[in-house]
């Protein structure tokens, strides 16, 4: 791998414009007015239309003239995609500046959206229509909600770079993509944490909602194991988080010691006097692999976790308006999820789609119901249910 295009990308990337033409119409520093970010929005609000419209172009193009002048020295293709994310560095962390530039963000969209278009003219019009629907529409329902793109990113991003490689072999091409998609999604994290975008408040957990997705785990062993030795899994699981819950109710001192003298809170406050939420999930766990099939159970707990998720983080952050027990907001944000798991799973074959979008429908009511089931247990078997119809007549 040659040097010299990295080299060359690196300085076209640590060229900023909102820097010098800052300097140049008003005299001050970008970085230290404004939102003190070397970026396109603060440079319109500080220099005015003409400087950011400059700012943008070279910006979003930057990465694209470095990979293709790497190209052009006659470099192969592993380095001009090194040669772009050296642009994307050099703009995040320019010698001259003291390593200190801008995000990164723009020259980073500029890439993917130049690599999403060479994908998209070689793909069937067909295809590109339902993927681009589908994202839209998580895209819409989210910014609706949120007004902020950084919480909408974090939230398509991930949707985006699945259906590139369901749609795409695995080489260069998409391997750089999703190290694209990746950035974005860490400079979207970063974003949120330091504009506290989402809050988790009240008798939540934040550890347990953030590790919910690993809760996926279970259900992808069932693609490895049989379904006895699953159960036999889920059932020994299940058991030591039973026994668990079980001595903590019955003993006040224990259940005193989880809930106020333990440093590292593991139960809600609702949970002193019942079952922990961890346990009903195991339970539902239990119930869908013994009663349903796999690809059913695999789904139903597809939309529990992933829905489940996705409106108690939007419901407790921008939740303005109550449904029931849950908010308008977090119910939205259940279905957007769990449209795009259906979608998904149609691409696999599993299902067609609109019995899986009738899923995805019952596991967002079911789960907004004041149901004196809880909707561990609730969403899944009556989802399940759902998907099972066929099977049944």
């Amino acid at each position: 791998m040659s040097i010299l295009p990295i080299l060359l990308g690196y300085l076209l990337g640590s060229f900023l414009p909102a820097y010098f033409l800052t300097k140049l119409t008003v005299g001050v520093d970008i970085r230290t007015v404004g939102t003190m970010h070397a970026g396109t929005t603060n440079v319109k609000r500080i220099a005015g239309t003409w400087p950011a419209v400059l700012t943008a172009l070279y910006d979003t193009t930057k990465g694209i003239i470095a990979m293709h002048l790497s190209l052009m020295l006659g470099a192969d293709l592993v380095t001009s995609y090194a040669a772009a994310l050296a642009a994307i560095a050099g703009h995040v962390f320019p010698l001259y500046l003291g390593f200190k530039g801008g995000k990164g963000a723009a020259t980073t969209v500029g890439l993917l959206l130049f690599f999403l278009w060479k994908t998209g003219i070689a793909m069937p019009s067909n295809v590109v229509i339902a993927d681009l629907s589908i994202l839209a529409s998580v895209v819409g329902i989210v910014a609706y909600i949120t007004r902020k793109g950084d919480v909408v990113g974090v939230f398509c991003l991930p949707a985006l770079g699945i259906l590139l490689v369901m749609r795409n072999a695995v080489g260069h091409e998409t391997v750089f993509c999703l190290i694209l998609i990746s950035i974005l999604i860490f400079i979207n994290i970063r974003n949120i944490l330091q504009g506290g975008l989402l809050v988790l408040t009240g008798d939540i957990r934040a550890w347990r909602v953030l590790i919910r997705p690993a809760a996926i785990l279970l259900p992808l062993l069932s693609f490895y194991l049989s379904k006895g030795r699953l159960l036999l899994l889920i059932g020994i699981v299940l058991a030591t988080f039973f026994a668990t819950d079980l001595v903590r109710l019955i003993s006040r001192r224990v259940n005193t010691f989880f809930a106020e003298e333990m440093k590292f809170r593991v139960y809600k406050d609702r949970e002193r006097k019942q079952l922990s939420s961890m346990t009903l999930f195991l339970v539902s766990n239990f119930i869908c692999f013994a009663f349903f099939s796999q690809s059913v159970a695999f789904v139903t707990l597809c939309f529990l976790i992933f829905g489940d998720m996705a409106a108690k983080i939007i419901g407790i952050s921008y939740g303005k308006r109550k449904l029931f027990e849950k908010t308008a907001e977090g119910t939205l944000t259940h279905f957007a999820v769990c449209l795009f798991i259906a979608y998904v799973t149609y691409l696999v074959g599993w299902f067609p789609f609109l019995l899986l979008l009738a899923g995805a429908v019952v596991a967002t009511v079911v789960e907004a119901l004041p149901l004196s089931v809880n909707d561990n247990i609730s969403v899944p078997i009556f989802t399940g249910i759902v998907l099972s119809l066929p099977q049944i007549f």
